[in-house]
């Protein structure tokens, strides 16, 4: 079958622009409802695949494509195309794949769509829809991914959805959910990742999501989540990133989450987060990110964290932290950032913490910390930013911190430190921001 000229079809089709995978269709499509029934009776009418992903189609979706029921594959991904998804499509019964994401389709998700029983993906983020989702989504057995995520979708996730039982991948995230996390989803045995990010889901999140033996990213953050983390989340032995930040989740850090031995990224910031921080967390030698920041956090910090050794970022800012800082984190090899602001610990700073050789910023401002400014910090030659603020530290200025020649910012105000401002500090050539006010300085300020 040859090509069908693209200076025919510009003559009518201003609207959409379908651009077979076959390179049977060249040209922009709008016609008027004989034109496509021609179409759609002649040359497109035994094609398989449709994929114009990444181009500048605009205007809406004809409903006449769900009479091309030989399709499997339809990609319309990426254009500017708006308007509604035709019910029609509905009809498109050998569909394996439906991609219209990344584009300016408004209004509902069509019921319909339940009856393409074939498809294995469904991806429709990235656009305007709105409205509940359908629970007829359910009934998409074969269904492997499903992407609803960046619209203006309603209302409840559907209990339905745990009947998907080949679904790998699941995201809603960045819509207007609401209500609970279905239990039911406890149920998708197969599934890998769960982002639900976003929302205002609330309620608890269901104890039944650690029976997801497969499910390597969880991402629940920016909702209405409360109650306690379940324990039962431990049991995810193959998770590598669990985020539950920005909620108001209260109790404690379960301890079974040091169970979770391949987790790289631990994010349970801003939540109402009580209690100690287990010392079974020193058992995740695979976390890379661990941030407990802005919660109620009290107790010490656990040494075992010197365990860490692939931790690049620890934040345990904004909490009730008491105690001295272990000497331990000095034996962490890749930490870049250490924040331990806005606690109340206490002691001397660690002089080991000079051995963090790749460390870019250190914060212990707001605690009440004492004693001198270790000079090995001066061998933190990466060091872009100290910020040792509202302490008692005492003694003086250490010449050495003259060395960190990366250094933009150096806030050392509030403290109880006393002698000359070290002339080294003048060879800071990349310093922009110096704070030394409220100590027991004197002399001259360095040139």
């Amino acid at each position: 079958m040859a090509p069908i000229p693209a200076g025919t079809l510009r003559y009518t089709f201003s609207i959409l622009g379908l651009l077979c995978a076959s390179g049977l269709l060249r040209g922009v499509w709008s016609a008027t409802m004989e034109e496509i029934d021609d179409l759609v009776q002649g040359p497109l009418w035994n094609q398989t695949s449709i994929m114009i992903s990444g181009g500048e189609l605009s205007g809406r979706i004809p409903p006449e494509l769900g009479d091309l029921t030989n399709l499997t594959s339809l990609d319309l991904s990426y254009n500017n195309l708006s308007g509604p998804i035709p019910p029609e499509l509905g009809r498109l019964t050998q569909l394996t794949e439906l991609s219209l994401s990344s584009n300016r389709l408004s209004g509902p998700i069509p019921p319909e769509l339940g009856d393409l029983t074939g498809l294995t993906n469904l991806s429709l983020s990235y656009n305007r829809l709105s409205g509940p989702i359908p629970p007829e989504l359910g009934d998409l057995n074969a269904l492997t991914s499903l992407s609803l995520s960046f619209n203006e979708l309603s209302g409840h996730i559907p209990v339905e959805l745990g009947r998907l039982s080949n679904l790998t991948l699941l995201y809603l995230f960045s819509n207007n959910l609401s209500g609970p996390i279905p239990a039911a989803l406890g149920r998708l045995s197969k599934l890998t990742s769960l982002d639900l990010y976003n929302n205002s889901l609330s309620g608890n999140i269901p104890p039944e999501l650690g029976s997801l033996s497969n499910l390597t990213f969880l991402y629940l953050p920016i909702n209405r989540l409360s109650g306690n983390i379940p324990p039962e989340i431990g049991r995810l032995s193959n998770l590598n990133h669990l985020y539950l930040s920005i909620n108001p989740l209260s109790g404690t850090i379960p301890p079974e989450l040091g169970s979770l031995s391949n987790l790289t990224f631990l994010f349970l910031a801003s939540n109402n987060l009580s209690g100690s921080i287990p010392a079974e967390l020193g058992h995740l030698t695979r976390l890379t990110n661990l941030s407990l920041s802005n919660n109620s956090l009290s107790g010490s910090i656990p040494s075992a964290f010197g365990n860490l050794s692939n931790l690049t970022f620890l934040d345990l800012s904004y909490n009730d932290l008491s105690g001295p800082i272990p000497a331990e984190l000095g034996s962490l090899t890749r930490p870049t950032l250490l924040d331990l602001s806005y606690n109340d610990l206490s002691g001397p700073i660690p002089a080991e913490l000079g051995s963090l050789a790749r460390l870019a910023l250190l914060d212990l401002s707001y605690n009440n910390l004492s004693g001198p400014i270790p000079s090995e910090l001066g061998s933190l030659t990466g060091l872009t930013q100290l910020y040792l603020t509202s302490n008692e530290l005492s003694g003086i200025i250490p010449h050495e911190l003259g060395r960190l020649s990366n250094l933009i910012s150096l806030f050392l105000y509030f403290n109880s430190l006393s002698g000359t401002i070290p002339p080294e500090l003048g060879s800071l050539s990349n310093l922009t921001l110096l704070h030394l006010s409220n100590n027991r300085l004197s002399g001259l300020i360095p040139a």
